[in-house]
């Protein structure tokens, strides 16, 4: 087959949306295996919501015999499974077998394994619905059983970039789509480049961007902009994001390196409560640094061309008074056009630096940013 004529692969979200209808509706195949991907890093979220419709549905059955079981769980028995697989049905009633984070049981039991393959080869055999992580070889060996009615589905990280065709729409990534697709699901009106926002703000990850729309929800949201998702993503971060931003547009780089240091050592807490690493943080932090620079830049252009301190601020969503105004009016005393300039070239570099080039690690990239912006004076 050509490669025009092949058919195109759903991304992870579409896939697991598709089977959560399927499974709601008692639509179960003989045998589902929720399985890691063969290239790229595994992300067992789909999974674990594939399994909750699949529990769903089995929930509200009377005459269904359901066994539910955690393999990796302290209290997960073995014997159950085994007596489960090797019994009938109440009364000649239908089995189901939900088993989640499988691969720690059927390391350690082999005679579960055995006697799971075995099950698939009757035609008594249960109904199921099994999720196994890792590489192990007990994966290997559940990827290549081969059966009558026997469906596999593999769940791979949503992608975060945009496609290489739009390189600079935040919107069209993988993971925004999925941000905006579920949005709509519970009612919520993402705004053209608040999903972009969103997964440059938490990161690709759906558990995270799932929780966030919801946090929009409790709060009684129904319309979100991108300004609306930077407000309340970016000023619930634990403040050493927006220490960082402030010392690069002070030119203190001195203080920005003990920022950095700080996050290193305990990571980046975000407004959900969730503890980023210095690396998942990342694009939380240029994201706030990128934002203020352009409001201080914007202030600072409105007052060189005859406004005062109050009304540029009122213009450009400042706060005329409090902490932020303070700040605002002594950044603007400390920094120049020209270093404002800097610093927005010196954020495009970065960037460049981690998405473009490759840099693995990007609080190095983060160090470089404040050595190159920071301005030689005796308070620094």
């Amino acid at each position: 087959m050509s490669a025009a004529k092949r058919p195109k692969i759903p991304d992870p979200g579409t896939l697991s949306r598709n089977w959560c209808a399927r499974l709601v509706q008692g639509d179960l195949p003989p045998v589902l295996l929720l399985l890691p991907p063969t290239r790229g890093e595994e992300e067992p979220w789909f999974a674990d919501r594939i399994l909750g419709a699949a529990r769903q549905w089995a929930r509200a059955q009377e005459d269904l015999d359901l066994l539910e079981c955690d393999g990796a769980s302290p209290d997960f028995s073995p014997e159950a499974v085994l007596n489960f697989l090797g019994s009938q049905g109440l009364f000649g009633g239908e089995r189901v077998l939900l088993m989640g984070r499988a691969t720690k049981a059927l390391t350690k039991s082999a005679a579960l394994l055995k006697a799971l393959q075995a099950a698939l080869q009757r035609e008594d055999a249960p109904r199921m619905v099994i999720h196994a992580s890792g590489s192990t070889k007990v994966v290997k060996a559940l990827a290549a059983l081969k059966g009558v009615g026997i469906e596999k589905e593999r769940f791979r990280r949503l992608y975060g970039d945009p496609p290489p065709w739009k390189p600079h729409d935040f919107d069209a990534s993988e993971a925004a789509q999925f941000t905006s697709i579920e949005a709509r699901a519970i009612g919520l009106q993402l705004e053209p480049g608040a999903a972009g926002a969103l997964v440059q703000l938490v990161g690709n990850h759906p558990s995270e961007l799932v929780r966030s729309l919801d946090h929009f929800n409790l709060l009684g949201e129904t319309k979100i902009s991108a300004a609306r998702v930077h407000k309340v993503v970016s000023h619930g971060a634990e403040g050493d994001a927006f220490q960082f931003s402030d010392a690069i547009l002070s030119g203190n780089g001195r203080t920005a390196f003990r920022c950095l240091r700080q996050m290193e050592a305990r990571g980046l807490r975000t407004f959900d409560g969730k503890r980023l690493a210095p690396r998942d943080a990342f694009g939380l932090i240029l994201s706030i640094l990128t934002r203020q620079q352009a409001q201080t830049e914007a202030v600072q252009r409105s007052m060189l061309m005859g406004k005062d301190f109050q009304t540029a601020c009122k213009e450009f969503g400042v706060p005329a008074g409090g902490p932020p105004a303070r700040k605002m009016e002594a950044r603007i005393r400390q920094t120049s056009v020209e270093h404002l300039a800097k610093i927005r070239r010196a954020i495009l570099d970065t960037e460049r630096h981690v998405k473009v080039q490759g840099w693995r690690n990007s609080l190095r990239a983060l160090e470089l940013l404040a050595l190159t912006t920071h301005q030689k004076r005796g308070t620094s």
